[in-house]
């Protein structure tokens, strides 16, 4: 187990209702395995390995420090929970394994598992935002997966009045905006400034020029409703490309690109040789 923990500390990032009953094994000694898979789960689908260990030496100060924890214990106690024996006591849930004593009932266990899932899901969310300023992150296969659309943080489940299951929804929107984002690049705005935009939204556009964050927000907004199944007329497209070749200077990506060619009107050379010669 790669975190700190002592059973004090613990509970220090679990639901207060969650107790364990006089005389049954440390809640910490039942859910370190669990633990150690959500940190292994944790380093694969987030952080990497490397900028994993700097987070955990940073000081507690540090908020992405306890964000990290709170990921990590959620995560862990949602699996440990179906191996447990739960009961609900005057102070909550506990945990025995006498089996004389009824145990919870599925709705309750239920309930809890939604309040774990949403608490973890939301510390994912905060992880993200501050993620960017980690060690290496920035180079690493997961910060790639995060950056491959306008949309690195499950913010994006908020703006589609998504407010259940945050991180698996995420999962689902992700290749279909991957996909969108790929054909609008061809057509319209480039590969090279796309991966400028997204770089922007990876910073919540902060240090952006005005122009480029209107058009960002715009592009996000005509985004949210293809991956919603809503018709968008091409002309909201061309739209924004004019005030992209309009700007060349904010926007000096787009105009190097090869897609910027397609935006050059062909101009009619009258020629002596050509059939219809005007005079």
């Amino acid at each position: 187990m790669k975190l700190s923990l002592t059973e004090k500390k613990l509970r220090h990032y679990l639901p207060n209702f969650f107790v364990t009953v006089e005389g049954e094994t440390p809640l910490l000694e039942k859910l370190t395995p669990f633990i150690e898979m959500s940190e292994d789960w944790i380093i694969q689908t987030f952080t990497s390995e490397s900028t994993f260990n700097t987070i955990l030496g940073y000081m507690d100060a540090n908020l992405l420090k306890p964000i990290l924890y709170r990921v990590v214990v959620n995560n862990a106690l949602m699996a440990a929970i179906p191996t447990l024996d739960l009961v609900l006591t005057p102070n909550g849930f506990g945990i025995v394994s006498n089996q004389n004593i009824a145990p919870a009932s599925k709705e309750r266990v239920d309930r809890l598992l939604a309040s774990l899932e949403k608490e973890r899901d939301n510390a994912i969310e905060q992880m993200l935002l501050r993620l960017p300023v980690a060690s290496k992150w920035l180079k690493s296969e997961q910060c790639a997966y995060f950056t491959a659309t306008l949309f690195p943080n499950l913010s994006l489940c908020r703006r589609l009045a998504i407010s259940e299951h945050l991180w698996e929804q995420y999962q689902a929107l992700h290749p279909k905006l991957v996909k969108i984002e790929s054909v609008l690049a061809e057509t319209y705005f480039s590969h090279e400034q796309m991966n400028l935009f997204r770089e922007k939204s990876l910073y919540a556009l902060t240090n952006c020029h005005p122009l480029m964050e209107q058009v960002i927000r715009s592009l996000q907004s005509l985004e949210l409703m293809l991956v919603s199944d809503m018709n968008v007329h091409t002309q909201a497209f061309f739209d924004l490309v004019n005030i992209i070749r309009e700007n060349k200077n904010v926007f000096p990506q787009w105009h190097a690109s090869n897609v910027a060619q397609l935006y050059i009107p062909k101009l009619f050379s009258n020629k002596k040789t050509s059939g219809g010669y005007w005079f």
